[in-house]
């Protein structure tokens, strides 16, 4: 019974982990709200900056279009950073917290002048 108890204690923690207990893969729908066509997304864990590889395909997303984004593999948690890189501009901005195992739509917004991104989405 004593080595049974630290195993369900264990299990009991996995599966009301919530958050931890994250996806194999993610959909969702990308609106580019910016001014700047989107030629590469990559995803991090939330404030690591451990950036993943690209999950756009070409062509690059241009401004006021939509794709539907797959990404796979396995998450540690659902609340990601999100960056963009674009065509023309060198920026790279970036979208934090975002909770992605929920995530059904997100329009990204960049402000150039000031560096601000904001979004609407949809869960």
């Amino acid at each position: 019974m004593r080595t049974t108890l630290p195993r369900l204690a264990a299990l009991l923690a996995l599966s009301t982990a919530g958050d931890a207990a994250a996806a194999d893969e993610v959909r969702f729908r990308l609106v580019n709200g910016t001014d700047f066509p989107i030629r590469a997304l990559v995803l991090s864990q939330a404030n690591l900056a451990a950036w993943g590889p690209n999950v756009l395909a070409p062509p690059s997303i241009k401004p006021g279009e939509a794709r539907e984004v797959t990404v796979k593999g396995a998450f540690f948690a659902c609340n990601l950073d999100l960056k963009v890189t674009f065509d023309v501009n060198a920026s790279e901005p970036v979208w934090q917290y975002l909770n992605v195992c929920e995530l059904k739509k997100i329009r990204l917004r960049f402000d150039q002048m000031s560096g601000v991104t904001t979004a609407s989405y949809e869960e």
